[in-house]
């Protein structure tokens, strides 16, 4: 296949791509993704190898065939970020040298705009051949901007695509009307404006792509030093354990004198059910226990008997019946002179 019909079935693949409605996770469309990669990236070599663009030309000197192979690089960029794998931080940055490549060439070229809006990217490195100073090396540190300007600039972004992208259908139906004299120069300004589109866009996904390898680099940096914190604690456990098992050899010298490692342990669960306890006291042992406990002691008298019956006197026993009245009557003189309560002393003065 000609170098013209690589890039024209990596552009139908594309937008095959981009209106899909899979999502980027599906195989069907990771299968496609690979495949618009591997048509663009003969596209490259192909342009590499014929010298299609100089150093020393511009966007004018550039005919109208040729302009769009400008895009190449773009297409592999926005593509490769599609990629799902599981190198995710190498993918971004393959993206991210793609991107540059491209924003490179659009300087290189003359054809960056000369906006705020457009140059707030930043390269990884200084191209060769290039000495513009918005090129020199920097990172890019959104932390850095004001909320209310990073806004705003978002939303100059986003009305600049959009009118880029209208400026674009209104392009590509005048293709279809417009004769062959003048087929040539709205096909250039359609290629033209197509480039400017990428170039926002590369800008979009460059600010996006260094924000989520940040992000990747954090994660991944928890995770390694979670695992270095796990495999402490474990090669602690196993020289303690080694420790514990190993503690026939005397601890201390004669002179008081560290001999072996050795670990201070606590009675935790000890500790615990003194923690996790009420404020009062709680009984130790059950009523029957104590009582128990109390017969062992000897402080429980047993034995003894049914209380004695009520001596019945006999009716005939006269002796026995005076006895008993002199007796309830010493009772009754007794009660007479000692009323009830008569020796509580509390309350009368």
């Amino acid at each position: 296949m000609s170098l013209n019909g690589q890039f024209l079935a990596g552009q139908e693949l594309y937008e095959k791509i981009e209106n899909t409605s899979l999502a980027s996770s599906d195989p069907v469309y990771q299968e496609d993704v690979k495949n618009a990669i591997l048509l663009f990236s003969k596209c490259a070599e192909l342009v590499s190898k014929l010298n299609l663009f100089s150093p020393n030309e511009t966007v004018d000197d550039i005919n109208s065939v040729d302009l769009r192979f400008l895009l190449v690089e773009a297409y592999l960029g926005d593509l490769t970020s599609k990629l799902v794998n599981d190198n995710r931080v190498q993918t971004l940055n393959t993206a991210k040298r793609y991107f540059e490549q491209f924003l490179r060439n659009g300087d290189l070229y003359e054809i960056l705009k000369e906006d705020a809006s457009i140059l707030d990217f930043t390269l990884s490195e200084t191209p060769s051949g290039v000495t513009d100073e918005r090129f020199m090396k920097q990172e890019i540190s959104e932390k850095s901007k004001d909320a209310a300007k990073r806004r705003e600039e978002k939303i100059a972004r986003f009305k600049r695509e959009k009118e880029t992208k209208a400026r674009l259908e209104k392009l590509q139906k005048q293709l279809s009307s417009v004769g062959d004299e003048d087929k040539e120069d709205v096909n250039r300004e359609h290629v033209l404006t197509l480039i400017d589109l990428f170039i926002q866009k590369s800008i979009e996904q460059l600010i996006s792509i260094n924000q989520e390898i940040n992000l990747l680099n954090q994660m991944n940096e928890l995770g390694d030093r979670a695992r270095r914190d796990a495999s402490s604690k474990k090669a602690n456990d196993d020289r303690v354990e080694h420790t514990i098992k190993d503690d026939s050899s005397p601890l201390l010298s004669s002179d008081g004198r560290i001999l072996r490692p050795f670990v201070i342990t606590n009675k935790r669960e000890e500790i615990r059910q003194q923690v996790f306890r009420p404020g009062w006291r709680l009984p130790t042992m059950t009523i029957d226990e104590y009582l128990q406990q109390e017969a062992e002691r000897g402080n429980i008298i047993v034995g003894g008997g049914q209380m004695p019956e009520k001596k019945v006197i006999d009716d005939n026993d006269e002796s026995a019946i005076d006895a008993e009245t002199y007796k309830a009557r010493e009772w009754d003189d007794f009660k007479d002179d000692n009323p009830r309560g008569w020796g509580n002393k509390i309350g009368k003065g």
